[in-house]
């Protein structure tokens, strides 16, 4: 068979060059963010890109930072807030980052066994 690929569709190659490039992108906005240059905080940019490919690529990466949005809500209120300010698609890969299944999950654990909202 000719031109099968993996289930994600490209190369095992092509995916690590993606994942080290949104490595680098990441930990370059870090290290950037802090920094006293001319224009405050350009280092949300590459973040905000490299957690974007990490989050698109990677399933491990996704639910680590819905869990960190989930525990640290100003950072997932300063995603938002930003993501409209970027372009489309990487706005749209850091929606699919949001806490929201993590609380669905937390309110369902908490409910009574025996609590059916049909019985009234």
């Amino acid at each position: 068979m000719y031109g099968v690929r993996g289930a994600n569709g490209g190369s095992g190659v092509r995916r690590i060059l993606i994942l080290t490039a949104g490595w680098l992108l990441t930990l370059l906005g870090v290290l950037i963010t802090p920094m006293p240059i001319p224009i405050p905080l350009i280092g949300l940019l590459p973040l905000a890109a490299g957690l974007a490919i990490l989050i698109n690529y990677s399933r491990t990466m996704r639910r680590v930072v819905q869990r960190v949005r989930h525990r640290v809500r100003w950072f997932s209120y300063m995603l938002e807030h930003f993501a409209h300010r970027l372009p489309k698609k990487i706005a749209q890969i850091l929606h699919r980052s949001h806490p929201a299944p993590i609380v669905r999950k937390e309110r369902i654990m908490t409910r009574v066994p025996g609590d059916n909202e049909s019985q009234l």
